[in-house]
């Protein structure tokens, strides 16, 4: 064989393998809130198998995201062989699929019930590309595009501390004025990683807040806010579950020795106002676990509801009652939610023996005087899709109800 053609023997093989890699399926999770593993990919049956990453997650949990590239015309069936058996990889309304590299989002379809494992995507015309994900994702770079949106003078940003991993993470104060003694108001989101929607309704509340409405400007009026939007930001950009880490989590983390430098600052600043004239609101918002499907329409499992979680302590219970019924009167956004919905201290999985949760602990201090989280379910709310917009109409009608609470706390 002369070398001429041997040279082109090659050069045709060298070109048909990179045709092969540029037409093979690829799985990435190399980008902020990326979590993936790929076990194997059979490209000729466009058939991709997966699992978690749990990392420093001590049981199984449900969080993933990925990318999938050279998907277009093809017919990709993605698999989670090692999901345990009674579990679920996918929430009610599926997965959440992006093909515009994550500026928006929706529901890829109901699961099959009878495939709880596996899901499959038929790329339309054009889309070569898809990123996936057990929930609507919320990172930093979400924040910020928000935080750019702000032309408020009452709106600041200040660094917070630097986390275990060395990112700069940061608050945001409103109103701050150590001088003149307003209502306090603490509200803090994502001390679990993977839970985005707190994120979204958390903006909700600081979009409120700081617009031109008669609810934002009375606000401002009445109330200062120390603001965390997102609590475990390694987590959050590394794309961890976040939850039930071991040694414990960021939310069992206030103690007298917190190890997460984020949980350090939100006590020490719990402390201050405490020790100042005390804490008059403080939220906390958080998603629940996987949802459920109504089997009539009319009744929903916990995880598929908006609800608060009742506190030990009665004085702080009694006023979560309260802000229950307010929120239920004043919400007009497309998220249902019902004051009866609230879960009392020792019902269901709320039978905490511990307070190093921020709300449990910041219930015991003698200057608080309302201490609630709020759960937000991932995909469905009695049967309503969620959306970052209906996600964050329903904060704009939380911070609604907080004003008019605050309004009526002294009644009380």
């Amino acid at each position: 064989m002369s070398m001429k053609i041997r040279c082109a023997l090659f050069l045709f093989i060298a070109l048909s393998a990179l045709a092969r890699a540029n037409s093979d399926i690829q799985i990435s999770a190399d980008y902020p809130g990326g979590n993936i593993i790929v076990e194997s990919i059979d490209q000729a049956s466009s058939t991709v198998n997966l699992r978690q990453d749990l990392r420093d997650t001590k049981p199984w949990w449900f969080y993933w995201n990925f990318k999938a590239k050279n998907i277009g015309g093809k017919k990709v069936t993605f698999k989670f062989p090692n999901k345990p058996k009674d579990e679920n990889i996918m929430e009610v309304f599926g997965p959440a699929v992006s093909t515009d590299g994550g500026k928006t989002w929706r529901w890829l379809n109901p699961p099959d019930p009878r495939k709880k494992n596996e899901f499959v995507y038929e790329a339309p015309d054009g889309v070569n590309e898809a990123q996936f994900s057990f929930c609507i994702p919320y990172t930093m770079e979400n924040f910020n595009a928000f935080a750019k949106e702000m032309r408020n003078d009452a709106f600041e940003i200040k660094p917070l501390c630097k986390t275990k991993r060395g990112r700069e993470n940061i608050c945001v104060v409103i109103n701050e004025n150590p001088t003149k003694r307003k209502a306090r108001v603490f509200l803090t989101s994502r001390h679990h990683a993977c839970e985005a929607t707190g994120s979204y309704v958390l903006e909700g509340v600081m979009r409120e807040i700081l617009s031109d409405s008669p609810t934002g400007k009375a606000l401002r009026q009445k109330a200062e806010f120390f603001i965390i939007p997102i609590v475990d930001l390694d987590g959050v950009e590394d794309g961890d579950q976040g939850k039930l880490r071991v040694p414990h989590d960021h939310n069992r983390d206030y103690s007298d020795t917190p190890i997460y430098p984020t949980v350090a600052a939100a006590r020490a600043k719990l402390l201050e106002w405490n020790n100042t004239g005390g804490i008059d609101f403080l939220m906390d918002f958080h998603a629940p676990y996987i949802g459920a499907k109504s089997k009539d329409g009319k009744t929903f499992s916990i995880n598929s509801v908006i609800y608060p979680v009742g506190q030990a302590v009665p004085r702080i219970f009694e006023a979560q009652k309260r802000f229950a019924k307010i929120l239920e009167k004043v919400n007009d956004s497309p998220l249902p939610f019902l004051a009866s919905d609230l879960l009392p201290y020792g019902k269901l999985w709320n039978v905490r023996k511990t307070n190093t949760h921020i709300t449990g602990y910041s219930a015991l201090l003698n200057g608080t005087k309302f201490s609630s989280s709020l759960e937000i379910p991932y995909s469905s709310c009695r049967g309503v899709q969620t959306s970052p917009e209906s996600l964050k109409a329903f904060g704009s009608c939380v911070a609604k109800a907080m004003l008019e609470y605050l309004n009526t706390q002294s009644e009380h």
